[in-house]
């Protein structure tokens, strides 16, 4: 097994909310393709999902079960995170790591458990990075009438 340097830094995720429990000085990467752009952040369109499986859960699996959708949204994500522009950006985020560098993922998403922010940053911990949510789903919501 190959042996890597254990990073200086710390890997955050978040969504904007989340972004007001971070205390430490850090880059913030937004890892979104379109919407809002969040002030003081750099633009990470390469490690966010394409436009085609974006519109898929949209239009698919928006509204349903986590259960449903997940797994096959967690496999095509992975697929698009193997190209050449995002293993660039993987390599760049390790690196500024490794020199002591913060980094947050953000997104839109409000639960990071099914949210490709999470896969990026779970992509790290073979590199014995462990990410921190800074704004982390605690239970499960139980619908008031089934």
């Amino acid at each position: 097994m190959k042996k890597f340097d254990k990073p200086r830094g710390q890997l955050f995720t978040s969504n904007p909310a989340g972004l007001k429990y971070l205390e430490e000085q850090a880059e913030l990467w937004q890892i979104t393709r379109a919407g809002v752009e969040i002030p003081n952040t750099l633009l990470v369109k390469q490690l966010s999902p394409s436009k085609e499986l974006f519109l898929r859960f949209v239009k698919h699996w928006k509204g349903s079960s986590s259960k449903e959708w997940w797994p096959k949204y967690e496999e095509l994500f992975l697929q698009e995170l193997e190209n050449e522009e995002s293993i660039q950006c993987l390599r760049e985020i390790y690196k500024r790591l490794l020199i002591g560098k913060n980094i947050v993922l953000i997104c839109f998403c409000d639960d990071h458990r099914y949210c490709h922010r999470r896969l990026v940053a779970d992509f790290f911990r073979q590199f014995h990075i462990e990410p921190i949510e800074l704004n982390p789903i605690k239970s499960e919501q139980l619908p008031l009438f089934k």
